[in-house]
């Protein structure tokens, strides 16, 4: 069993399309919890793996989004704050997207394309490159009605389930580390 502790929601809703992605099993029996933002996950992170140790959960997986910060000192303030005082350090897997966990999904065009024909996005080469990819892709999906067709909340989980990943860890530096991680999981 797993459990995957984010920032919010959306962003455990994508990690758990990923995980169960990569290891090919759409059964795998996953937990799951959003904090609303960096501040909840730091302080209630470590409170929570330790209650789903005791209840069984084995592999941890703790997202923090770089936010134009260095994923190192995120790394170090998530191992601290988290992974560290929850006494699980074997157990954690400690992801950092950067910017935002939307940058891997603006790695794969076909992705967003297969859940929004409309759109008709385009992709980019280097979506780690893009200050507030969130942002950024909602402001690309403008119709010519002046509204978004892209909305996190309603799309990320969806796009999430047709990643390419092998694609998204190409262009991705911090998504081929997760999958790294995952990896060592596997063996």
């Amino acid at each position: 069993m797993y459990a995957i502790l984010a920032e919010d929601d959306s962003d455990a809703e994508v990690l758990t399309a990923i995980v169960r992605r990569h290891f090919q099993n759409d059964r795998l029996t996953i937990k799951k919890k959003g904090y609303d933002g960096c501040g909840g996950l730091c302080a209630k992170g470590a409170r929570d793996i330790k209650t789903w140790a005791a209840a069984g959960i084995h592999r941890f997986i703790v997202c923090h989004d770089a936010d134009a910060h260095p994923p190192a000192e995120i790394r170090r303030k998530v191992f601290d704050k988290v992974v560290n005082r929850s006494g699980q350090k074997d157990c954690c897997c400690i992801t950092v997207p950067v910017e935002e966990i939307e940058a891997w999904l603006i790695a794969d065009e076909t992705a967003i394309n297969h859940v929004i024909p409309s759109f008709k996005f385009a992709g980019h080469r280097q979506p780690e490159t893009i200050p507030n990819p969130k942002e950024w892709l909602v402001a690309e999906s403008i119709a010519r009605n002046g509204k978004p067709r892209y909305s996190p909340k309603t799309f990320n989980e969806k796009v999430a389930t047709h990643l390419r990943l092998d694609v998204v860890a190409k262009k991705c530096p911090s998504f081929q580390t997760f999958i790294e991680c995952l990896n060592q999981w596997a063996a």
